[in-house]
C-alpha cells in the first residue's frame, strides 16, 4: 500500500514537471543606457502583439516577467529617441538584454499630438512638426518664451522685449500689428488666450518656461487651420511633465554680470493605484539684463497635475498660479549713421543699447483719468500677468474601436502692464519745442531739483508712460472629440471646440521729458510751475491724445470640426479636416475723450488735484470718464479647411503635401466697428500648400520642406496708426538633427520670399521680414558618465526693412548663447549660461525711419552679454 502511495506521488510530481515545462515562463531584464552609457529612465518597453511590458525605472533597469515560449519583437520607445527594436527567442530560460538607446531630439518615430488629426509618428504625418526637449531648452539658455521660439525652423520671434510682448512670424505670414494673429500658443493642448495680439494682453504674456515643461511640439502651416481656432499659420504647444516617471530637481541660478537670484523646483512621481503627480515652479527677483535701477522682475509661478490611470485610459486634472512682474523694454535712443541701405546702429554718449534702458529709478508713478477718476499706477510693476487656472483632461478607448478624448480648461487672468517708450529723441531745443508746442506747456525747463535741464550729451527724449490695466483677461476653452475606426484603414474624428474670452483692458498715458542717460540714473525734465508728477501731460499731446481707451468685450466661439484619416495603402495616407468657425461678440468700447466737457460742448478740464482749480496742465488731461461708449454687437462665422497625403519611402523616409486654408479672427483693439455695432473685418484668411520630405539619416534626421502661403488681410490697428495688406511668401526649410558619439548638432535655416501683394507698398518686403533666419546648436557630453557638458547655440537673422515702405535697413546680426555644466558628483552640477557672448547689436524694431540725417533713432535692440550661474540637483 505505501508502495502504491510512493508510485502515485511520483507520477503526479512527473506530471507537474511536465507541464510547467510545457507553459514555462521566463524573465526579460536588463538596463536601458544612451550612447555615452547613461541610464536612461521612463523608456516604454512592450513585446509587440502582446500586451507585456515594462517601463525603465529611475536606474535604467526593467523587467517583463511571465514571458511564455516563443519568438518576439521587442519595442523601446521614448521622447527624444529613436525607437529601439530587437528579436528575441524565449526558450524556457530568462534573458538579459541590456541594450542603447540612440539620442535624437528630432526622432521621426515620435508620436506627436499637436495639430494633427490623430495622434501618430512624424514620419507617419503629413505635417512639418519640431520638437523642443528638456536638453535643449537648457542648452538655448532663453530667458524668455520667444528667445526659445527662436530655435523652431519657420518661426521668427522678435523678442528682444523681455519676458512677454513678443512678435512671432510664420513662414512670411505678417506681423502688421505686433503678436501672433496667426500663430496660437498653447498649454497641453489648449489656448492661452483665444487672439494672439491683443493689445498688451499677448498670449506670451501669460506664459512661463521653467522646468514644469516637458517638451514642446511647433507646427508650421499644415492641419494648424482646423485644430485650433486663430492659429491658421502655425501652432506652438508646451507639454508638461505628468510624473509617470519618479524625477525631480532644485535648482537656484545667480547672475554674474547682473543682478538676478531665481530658484527652480521640480519633482514627479507614480503613486499607487495608477496614480502619479508632478508639481514645479520658480520663485526669482532682480533687476533684469538691462540696468534699470531697481528690482524690476519680482514674483514666480507654480503649476501641479495629478493623473489617475485606468485600464482603457486616464483622467488628469491640473493647476496653475503665475503672479510675476518683468521689465518691458520697448524702443529706445540709439545712433543712426551711414545711409539707409548701410546704417549703423550704435550707442550714444552715456548710454549703452545693450544693457540701459529709459526705464530709471526716477521714473516711478503714471498718472491719468480712468472711469473717471483720478488714477495712479506704478511703472515699476511692468509687465504684471496674474493667472489663475484649472483644468481637466481625459482619454479613453471606449471598445469597438471607439475613442474619447476631451479637455477643459478656465484661467482667471488679470494684471498691469506699464513701461516707458521712447517716442522721440533728439536735442534739447527739439524735443522741448516739439514738447511746447504740443502741449502749450509753461515756464522755465529744469531738473526736478529745479536746475537747469543741460544733459552732458545734449540729449533728451520724447517718453509716453504704456500705463495699461487688465481688468479682465479671462477664458475658458473646452475640446472634446470622438474617433471611430471604421475599419482597419480608415478612422474618422468628430470634435467640438468651444471658448469664451473676456477682453476688459483700460489704455492711459502720461508723458515726460528726459535725459539720454544709462545705468538706470536717467533724469525727468518738467516745466516749472506747469508740469506735474514729473509729466508734462496726463496723456500724449504729442500724438494728439488719440489713444485713450476701454474695451470690455465678450468673445463666444463654438467650432465643429471633423476629420478622416485613412491609410489608402501600407504606404500612402491621407488625412483631411474641416472646422466650421462661429464667433458671437459684444460689448462696449470706450474711446476716451480730451478732458471733461460742459453741457454745451465746452472743454472745461479736469481739477486731477482736487484743488477746485482747474490749472493750465488740467485743462486738457484726456479721460476715460466711463460712458457706454461705442458698442459691439457682431456675429460671423467662416471654413477652414486642410488635406494632407503622405507618402512611405521606407521605414526611413518619407513625403507629404498639403494644402490648406484658415482664418483667424480679430481682437475688439484690432478693428473699427460701425454704428451697428459690426467690425469692419471680422477675419483674415490665409491659403497655404507645402511639400516636403522626412528622412532618417545615418546619425540624425533630415527634414525639408518647401512652402507657398497667400495672406488676405484687411486693414486693422495698430494703437494710434492703421496697418494691413495682401501678402505672400515662398520659402524652404531645413531642419537637421545629428549625432556623432557624444557630440550632437541640431541646427535649421528657413528662406522666405514674402512680398506686399497690394496697396501704396505693393511689391516690397514686409517690414521686419529677413530673407533667411537661422540656428546652429553643437552640444558635447564628456566625462566617464557624460556628466559634463559644453554647448552653444548660433542665432542670426539676414536684413530686413524697418517699414514697408523699404526705406531704412536693418541690418543682418548672429549672436551666440553658451553653456558649460560640470558634474561635481552624482546628480549634482554647476553650470554657467552666457546670453549673447560676444554682446552683438542687433536690431528688431525702428520707430518710422529713424532720422539719419540727425544721427538718431529710437529703436529696440537685443539684449547683451548676460550671464548666469546655476548650482542644480536632480534626483
Amino acid at each position: 500500500m505505501k508502495r502504491l502511495q510512493l508510485i502515485k506521488k511520483l507520477a503526479l510530481l512527473c506530471v507537474f514537471f511536465t507541464s510547467t515545462a510545457l507553459v514555462a515562463q521566463s524573465t526579460i531584464s536588463g538596463k536601458v543606457t544612451d550612447q555615452t552609457g547613461l541610464l536612461i529612465p521612463g523608456v516604454n518597453i512592450i513585446l509587440k502583439g502582446t500586451a507585456k511590458g515594462a517601463s525603465s525605472d529611475f536606474d535604467g533597469n526593467y523587467e517583463i516577467n511571465n514571458v511564455e515560449n516563443g519568438t518576439y519583437t521587442l519595442i523601446a520607445s521614448s521622447l527624444g529617441y529613436d525607437t529601439f527594436k530587437q528579436e528575441i527567442t524565449i526558450n524556457s530560460s530568462n534573458i538579459t538584454l541590456n541594450f542603447v538607446v540612440k539620442e535624437n531630439a528630432q526622432s521621426l518615430d515620435e508620436i506627436i499630438i499637436t495639430g494633427v488629426v490623430n495622434p501618430k509618428s512624424k514620419l507617419e504625418s503629413s505635417v512639418s512638426i519640431s520638437t523642443i526637449g528638456i536638453k535643449q531648452i537648457e542648452q538655448a539658455s532663453p530667458r524668455s518664451t520667444g528667445e526659445l521660439f527662436r530655435s523652431i525652423p519657420g518661426i521668427r520671434a522678435e523678442s528682444s522685449g523681455g519676458e512677454g510682448n513678443a512678435n512671432f512670424n510664420v513662414r512670411g505670414v505678417p506681423v502688421s500689428s505686433g503678436g501672433s494673429r496667426y500663430l496660437q500658443l498653447q498649454e497641453d493642448g489648449l489656448p492661452i488666450m483665444l487672439f494672439g495680439d491683443t493689445s498688451f494682453g499677448n498670449a506670451d504674456n501669460f506664459l512661463r518656461i521653467d522646468s514644469n515643461i516637458g517638451r514642446i511640439e511647433a507646427i508650421r502651416g499644415g492641419s494648424a487651420a482646423t485644430q485650433t481656432s486663430n492659429g491658421p499659420a502655425g501652432i506652438i504647444n508646451m507639454i508638461s511633465k505628468t510624473g509617470s516617471t519618479e524625477s525631480g530637481a532644485i535648482g537656484a541660478t545667480y547672475g554674474l554680470d547682473f543682478q538676478t537670484s531665481r530658484l527652480d523646483f521640480e519633482y514627479g512621481t507614480p503613486l499607487s493605484n495608477g496614480l502619479s503627480y508632478h508639481i514645479g515652479g520658480f520663485m526669482r527677483v532682480g533687476e533684469g539684463p538691462r540696468k534699470i535701477g531697481y528690482q524690476g522682475n519680482k514674483g514666480g509661478q507654480i503649476k501641479a497635475n495629478i493623473t489617475k490611470d485606468f485600464k482603457n485610459g486616464y483622467v488628469r486634472t491640473y493647476f496653475k498660479f503665475l503672479n510675476d512682474r518683468t521689465v518691458m523694454y520697448m524702443p529706445m535712443p540709439v545712433s543712426l549713421t551711414g545711409t539707409n541701405e548701410n546704417p549703423t546702429f550704435g550707442n550714444l554718449p552715456g548710454f549703452d543699447i545693450t544693457t540701459d534702458t529709459p526705464h530709471s529709478a526716477n521714473i516711478q508713478n503714471t498718472y491719468s483719468v480712468y472711469d473717471g477718476n483720478p488714477t495712479q499706477n506704478d511703472m515699476r510693476d511692468g509687465n504684471n500677468p496674474v493667472s489663475t487656472s484649472i483644468g481637466a483632461e481625459f482619454s479613453f478607448d471606449l471598445g469597438d474601436d471607439w475613442k474619447i478624448n476631451g479637455k477643459a480648461r478656465y484661467s482667471n487672468n488679470s494684471g498691469q502692464w506699464n513701461a516707458p517708450f521712447t517716442a522721440n529723441v533728439g536735442t534739447i531745443a527739439e524735443i522741448e519745442t516739439l514738447v511746447r508746442d504740443a502741449s502749450g506747456a509753461t515756464g522755465a525747463l529744469t531738473f526736478q531739483d529745479g536746475s537747469p535741464f543741460n544733459p552732458a550729451n545734449g540729449l533728451a527724449q520724447d517718453i509716453r508712460y504704456f500705463d495699461v490695466t487688465i481688468e479682465d483677461l479671462s477664458n475658458f476653452f473646452s475640446d472634446v472629440k470622438i474617433t471611430k475606426a471604421i475599419n482597419d484603414n480608415v478612422g474618422v474624428t468628430v470634435g467640438m471646440f468651444s471658448a469664451t474670452q473676456n477682453t476688459k483692458i483700460g489704455w492711459q498715458w502720461s508723458s515726460a521729458i528726459s535725459e539720454v542717460a544709462g545705468n538706470g540714473e536717467a533724469r525727468l525734465g518738467v516745466f516749472d510751475e506747469f508740469s506735474q508728477g514729473g509729466a508734462y501731460s496726463f496723456g500724449q499731446p504729442v500724438w494728439g491724445n488719440c489713444c485713450q481707451r476701454k474695451y470690455n468685450t465678450v468673445h463666444n466661439v463654438n467650432s465643429p470640426y471633423v476629420g478622416l484619416d485613412a491609410d489608402i495603402s501600407d504606404k500612402l495616407n491621407f488625412d483631411g479636416s474641416v472646422r466650421f468657425e462661429n464667433v458671437n461678440v459684444n460689448g462696449t468700447i470706450n474711446s476716451g475723450q480730451l478732458s471733461n466737457l460742459d453741457a454745451a460742448g465746452n472743454l472745461i478740464g479736469f481739477d486731477y488735484n482736487g484743488d477746485g482749480v482747474i490749472n493750465d496742465f488740467e485743462s486738457t488731461i484726456p479721460s476715460i470718464a466711463g460712458n457706454p461708449g461705442q458698442t459691439v454687437s457682431d456675429n460671423y462665422n467662416f471654413v477652414s479647411y486642410s488635406a494632407g497625403l503622405n507618402y512611405k519611402l521606407n521605414d526611413g523616409a518619407a513625403v507629404f503635401g498639403r494644402f490648406s486654408k484658415g482664418a483667424s479672427g480679430r481682437a475688439a483693439d484690432r478693428n473699427t466697428y460701425g454704428a451697428d455695432g459690426k467690425g469692419d473685418v471680422q477675419f483674415d484668411e490665409i491659403s497655404q500648400f507645402e511639400l516636403g520630405l522626412k528622412k532618417r539619416l545615418k546619425n540624425g534626421v533630415l527634414n525639408v520642406t518647401a512652402f507657398m502661403s497667400n495672406t488676405t488681410e484687411g486693414i486693422s490697428n495698430e494703437l494710434n496708426r492703421t496697418v494691413g495688406n495682401p501678402f505672400k511668401a515662398l520659402g524652404l526649410e531645413v531642419e537637421s538633427a545629428l549625432t556623432f558619439g557624444k557630440l550632437g548638432l541640431n541646427g535649421s535655416v528657413t528662406y522666405t520670399k514674402a512680398e506686399i501683394d497690394g496697396g501704396a507698398n505693393k511689391g516690397n518686403d514686409p517690414r521686419r521680414q529677413a530673407a533667411f533666419v537661422y540656428n546652429l546648436a553643437p552640444m558635447y557630453s564628456f566625462g566617464t558618465s557624460s556628466q559634463h557638458l559644453l554647448g552653444f547655440t548660433l542665432l542670426g537673422t539676414s536684413k530686413s526693412f524697418a517699414q514697408d515702405d523699404n526705406t531704412l535697413v536693418m541690418p543682418a546680426y548672429a549672436y551666440l548663447n553658451a553653456i558649460v555644466r560640470v558634474g561635481l558628483t552624482e546628480g549634482l552640477s554647476l553650470s554657467v549660461n552666457a546670453n549673447n557672448l560676444f554682446d552683438t547689436i542687433g536690431v528688431t524694431e525702428v520707430e518710422g525711419n529713424g532720422n539719419l540725417a540727425g544721427g538718431l533713432a529710437a529703436a529696440r535692440t537685443i539684449t547683451g552679454r548676460s550671464t548666469t550661474m546655476t548650482l542644480q540637483y536632480s534626483f
